[in-house]
Formats: C-alpha cells, sequence, structure tokens
C-alpha cells in the first residue's frame, strides 16, 4: 500500500543565495519515516507555491524546474516499484540514496565484511584487540574461498543469500576444508553477525539464515590432575628459561591468568587491603572485564623471586608466546607427563582443580576471573562431573570400615551358622 508513501518538495527561504533564490529541497515519507533530500535545483522564492511544491512561473527556468521536479517524482515511484519486487520492502533512505545515484548497484556480502573488519582494526587498542581482528581475517578469508568455490565470483549480493548458502558454507568448511566442529561453528556465528549488521543498516530487512543452527560443540577445558601438577611443581628444572616459564605457568595455576594477561600484569595491578592481603586487580585482555584474585602463598612466592624492579612497570619478563609453547613442550618431557601443556591448561586448572574442587562458590570464580558472563563459567561446573568416578573412588577408601549396615552383617552372620550346621 502507498497510503503512507509520500513526496513534497519545498523551498528553504533561510538560504536566499546572492542571486536571490533559494535551493529546492525535497522530502520523502514513508512509513512514518521521514528523510530530506536536495534536487540541486533553484528557484524565486515569490513564485513558488508551497501548497503545490512547484514553480507557477510562467519564464522558462520555471518551466524547466518544475519538469526536473516531476522527473525526480517519476524516479522515485519506479524505484519504489523495484525495491518492492527485488527485496519485498522499501525505505526512505533507500529511495533517497536510489534517486540521488547512492549504492545503485546491489549491496555485497564481503564489501560489507570488509568495512567491519576495518572498523574493527580502527578500534585496536580502544575496544578491540588486535586478535579479535586476526579472528575476523580469518573468517572473511574463508568466506571468500567458498563463494569462488561454490559460485565462481569476488563476492556475493546481500539479495542472493539464501538458507542453502549458509548450509553450503557449513558442509564446504566440515568436509572440503576438515575443520575442526568448534571452528566451523565460529565461523558461521561470524557469517551471522555480518548478516545482523546488515538487517540493523537496512541493507536488508529478513534474515536469510533464521532457523539455522550449526552443530554446536559440547564445550570442552583441558585440566591438569593433581598428580600432573606435583610433578611440575616439584620436578628439578635445570634449564632457567624453561624453569621461569614452569613457574610463570604455576603462577597463572594458582591466580587464573591467562597468558595475555599475565603479560600484561603491572606493578599497579598488585594492590594490598585493609588486612595486608595482596590482590591482583587488572582487567582482562580479551574482554576488557575487571578480575580481582588474592594472592595465595605460591604465587606470592614466586611474585618475589621473578618479579621485576618495580620501576619498570611490568611484573615479570614474559617471552613471546612461541617460546612459551617451546619452552612448555621442554616442561612437559622433563616432568615426564602424557599430557600436552597448553598455556592456558593454567588457567583450566585454577577454575576446576584449585576452585571448584575445594568448594569455591561459582559466582566467587567468575569474579576472579573476570568472566562477563556466569554461564562462561559454568562451563568448568560441568567439566568437574568428570571427576565424580575419581573423587567417589578416594572417598571410598577413605571411609575404609568406618560405617557398617546392621542387616548386612546379620545376614552374614545366618550365613556363618548354616555352614557349621552342615
Amino acid at each position: 500500500m502507498r497510503s503512507t508513501f509520500n513526496i513534497l518538495f519545498y523551498i528553504n527561504k533561510q538560504k536566499i543565495k546572492k542571486n536571490g533564490k533559494c535551493p529546492v529541497l525535497g522530502r520523502i515519507t514513508l512509513d512514518g519515516k521521514v528523510t530530506q533530500f536536495s534536487t540541486r535545483q533553484q528557484t524565486d522564492p515569490g513564485t513558488w507555491s508551497a501548497a503545490e511544491g512547484l514553480s507557477t512561473g510562467k519564464d522558462k527556468a520555471s518551466r524547466e524546474l518544475n519538469r526536473k521536479l516531476e522527473e525526480f517524482k517519476s524516479g522515485l515511484s519506479t524505484h519504489y516499484d523495484r525495491q518492492i519486487e527485488r527485496n519485498g520492502y522499501v525505505t526512505a533512505e533507500s529511495l533517497k540514496n536510489a534517486i540521488l545515484g547512492i549504492g545503485t548497484g546491489p549491496a555485497m556480502l564481503l564489501k560489507e565484511f570488509e568495512q567491519h573488519n576495518e572498523e574493527v582494526r580502527q578500534s585496536i587498542g580502544i575496544t578491540k584487540v588486535k586478535s579479535t581482528y586476526k579472528h575476523y581475517q580469518e573468517n572473511f578469508k574463508s568466506l571468500k574461498r567458498f563463494i569462488r568455490h561454490k559460485y565462481g565470483m569476488d563476492d556475493i549480493a546481500f539479495d542472493r543469500l539464501t538458507y542453502t548458502f549458509v548450509e553450503d558454507f557449513d558442509f564446504y568448511l566440515r568436509v572440503n576444508v576438515g575443520m575442526s566442529p568448534e571452528t566451523v561453528e565460529k565461523r558461521i556465528r561470524c557469517l551471522k553477525r555480518i548478516v545482523r549488521r546488515a538487517i540493523h543498516k537496512e541493507i536488508i530487512r529478513r534474515n536469510p539464515f533464521a532457523g539455522f543452527v550449526t552443530r554446536k560443540p559440547e564445550a570442552g577445558r583441558k585440566w591438569l590432575s593433581k598428580e600432573d601438577l606435583d610433578k611440575i611443581m616439584q620436578t628439578p628444572v635445570e634449564h632457567k628459561g624453561v624453569n621461569l616459564v614452569r613457574n610463570l605457568f604455576i603462577f597463572s595455576v594458582f591466580t587464573g591468568l591467562s597468558y595475555s594477561d599475565i603479560r600484561g600484569l603491572r606493578w599497579e595491578n598488585i594492590t594490598t587491603d585493609e588486612h595486608g592481603t595482596r590482590w591482583i586487580r587488572q582487567k582482562r585482555t580479551k574482554t576488557g572485564t575487571q578480575a580481582n584474585v588474592p594472592l595465595m602463598d605460591i604465587p606470592l612466592s614466586i611474585l618475589e623471586k621473578y618479579g621485576l624492579p618495580d620501576k619498570n612497570g611490568k611484573v615479570f619478563n614474559v617471552g613471546t608466546y612461541s617460546l612459551i609453547v617451546f619452552y612448555l613442550e621442554d616442561l612437559r618431557k622433563i616432568c615426564g607427563l602424557k599430557t600436552h601443556l597448553t598455556y592456558h591448561m593454567s588457567r583450566h586448572t585454577w577454575a576446576t582443580l584449585i576452585c571448584l574442587s575445594n568448594g569455591v562458590p561459582i559466582e566467587t570464580l567468575s569474579r576472579t576471573m573476570g568472566h562477563q558472563d556466569i554461564g562462561t563459567t559454568q562451563i568448568y561446573a560441568k567439566i568437574t562431573t568428570a571427576k565424580i568416578d575419581e573423587d567417589m573412588q578416594a572417598l571410598e577408601k577413605r571411609l575404609g570400615n568406618k560405617y557398617r549396615l546392621a542387616g548386612k552383617q546379620e545376614q552374614t552372620d545366618t550365613n556363618q551358622l548354616k555352614e557349621k550346621a552342615v
């Protein structure tokens, strides 16, 4: 229905030119939303009819003006019909862009993705970190390769996106590329983000992927058993570099700090409260959320032994991540561990072995880890159920013969009497 579609021309008497004429402007009203544009035309205010939205002059300039305004009306009506036919909807802003020649071509998926990534790049150090930008760039490359593989094109228009598109992309990542379920889920989630962005910008109105749910893998976290942690803490290590990495790893096991957090840890992040307890109060590098962790004896001893002079600002001399990975592998071999070591295992061990397994409430754990959502912390609570069998077996050994069921003992005595009678 066009009952809400209206085009009006008017003049701005506040901006009279040196030649005595005023600029002619256009106003599009559609579904209660209004947008204005310049016709780049001028007219004598004395010959302008506000009621009719045209010039009443009899000269050639007035007739030419009215002809051009009529062309604007006709063009807007044509664009209205085309957008309804192509997209199923139309907005006042899209009509203005069409009549002014802005974005007359179809909006393209990868072009919008590139614009999104550029905004992320410009936000590095403000609201984003460099690793986030790299993550989006990898997602962009995967999508670009898929479009070339499937359609033989360098880009695809938003109005060509269908439910089949995202199904094919999911299949391509899993089968053709051989990505893990975790990586596929991240790639699809990123694609959906770009589509939602397009909807918010009114590039498209409906979500072509509505209802599509990729097979999200069960979240998993790897953490150390107490036996493995004891080996890491107690095995002598002669190599200075490996020994430093070992102690930084242990520091994270008892504080929950990630590699990037411990690398960015500064002395100003370590405070002492009125009770003399020292705390780490630091914004997480990944999320910017405040983490508050009390320092226990073990991390305090590491801090005293390996902490740099306060004047340097940084607390620890942390090497590159590639060097950390290299030394962690050496540490694994020295300690005779079968488990592959990653630095982030220290953070997971803090959550499971150190905190949850020792009765720390999940709300407290969430604060120490700097999680934005307690749902993220609850993942660790699910993981600790894997320890139930191990813990119950240990409990059974501790209980031993402390408890005895009377009925069971009576049955045993009865059986013994029967045997004697026979």
